[in-house]
């Protein structure tokens, strides 16, 4: 059953969060979100279950999903999760945006590669140099 996994991982966030200060509301402390979104977890988890227990058993069967986009789509966040660090920000976004816009988009290559290599390094520009947030270079001298 998989909302009970989401609510023991809403609840070790939850504890986890409790790890670090929690500031108050006008000044949040690092442990604030991570604690709201335990609980948000929790919650939409339970109500998960619950409509799990109280509906129709046959249509709650189905554990694979119809459209094989799905599966790409879950293997390509694993893969970019993986390849972060390793070949660094730009490169991983590229072939991240490469291949949702190619499988899920349905677009041509010219098209998916062209945005592929302008939304990621769209993406570098404002987290890199505009917000200052340290990302991964990787194999990439930038």
């Amino acid at each position: 059953m998989v909302p009970v996994g989401f609510v023991l991982l809403g609840g070790w966030i939850c504890l986890e969060a409790l790890q670090v200060p929690f500031g108050s509301f006008r000044m949040p402390g690092a442990g604030f979100f991570p604690l709201l979104l335990g609980i948000t977890l929790s919650v939409l988890a339970l109500v998960l279950l619950s409509t799990e227990l109280l509906g129709d058993a046959a249509a709650t069967a189905q554990v694979l999903p119809a459209r094989a986009e799905v599966l790409y789509l879950l293997v390509a966040i694993f893969a970019s999760v993986w390849l972060f660090e390793r070949a660094g920000f730009v490169l991983t976004m590229a072939l991240f945006l490469g291949v949702v816009l190619k499988v899920l988009g349905k677009l041509g290559w010219t098209t998916t590669v062209v945005l592929a290599l302008v939304g990621s390094l769209a993406a570098y520009v404002v987290f890199g140099r505009v917000l200052m947030i340290a990302l991964p270079s990787g194999i990439l001298p930038f």
